[in-house]
């Protein structure tokens, strides 16, 4: 039966202060630059929260405003074009406005006839807007930011971590290789003397 122990003297961030003679300046450096990269992630963890819910709330202003600023009205379809390039249909429509009549054109999915009442969005002014966007989207533009830049920063911190190891891991092997050479010429001995 195996047993099972935590001892953080073989973790890697032990190394750091470890006081076993085989460990090099390259073991010690690794272990600084991973503690360093386990520190800035959890620094990165409420950051990212506070810039998600930055943009939560930009989102959620920039979004009821738009709810606050549109509104539908019905329009009448006075002719309709079926463009060959695209998909769908250009609709004209006529709709009532505080500063008279207004006409103007959409694309539309489904074939309309003329007369026919149709619901469109305008803004103060009358003038054809868009749908205002739903306000949940707010919470979706938010976790997406979030989750991108803990991406971002997860990536950029293994490449230099990566790269660091990398660079450290042939320097030990050429102290090794030094040290290995240096004991097979001294016929296995440490010291001259």
């Amino acid at each position: 039966m195996e047993t099972f122990t935590i001892d953080p003297r073989c973790w890697r961030l032990a190394r750091l202060v470890g006081r076993n003679p085989l460990l090099r300046r390259t073991d010690r450096l690794e272990a600084l630059v991973l503690l360093v990269a386990l520190i800035a992630s959890l620094f990165l963890i409420p950051a990212t929260a506070v810039v998600g819910a930055e943009v939560f709330d930009a989102r959620d202003r920039q979004y009821a405003a738009q709810a606050q600023a549109r509104h539908p009205v019905t329009a009448t379809v006075t002719g309709a074009t079926h463009s060959p390039n695209s998909e769908g249909i250009v609709v004209q429509v006529r709709w009532p406005a505080a500063a008279g009549e207004r006409t103007g054109s959409f694309r539309h999915s489904a074939p309309l006839n003329v007369g026919q009442g149709v619901e469109i969005w305008v803004d103060r002014d009358g003038n054809l807007a868009r749908p205002p966007t739903p306000r949940w989207h707010a919470g979706v533009d938010a976790v997406v930011t979030s989750v991108l830049i803990v991406l971002t920063c997860g990536v950029a911190m293994a490449l230099v971590v990566g790269s660091v190891r990398s660079r450290l891991d042939r320097a030990r092997d050429a102290a090794w290789e030094r040290d290995i050479r240096c004991l097979q010429d001294d016929g296995g001995r440490t010291n001259r003397y």
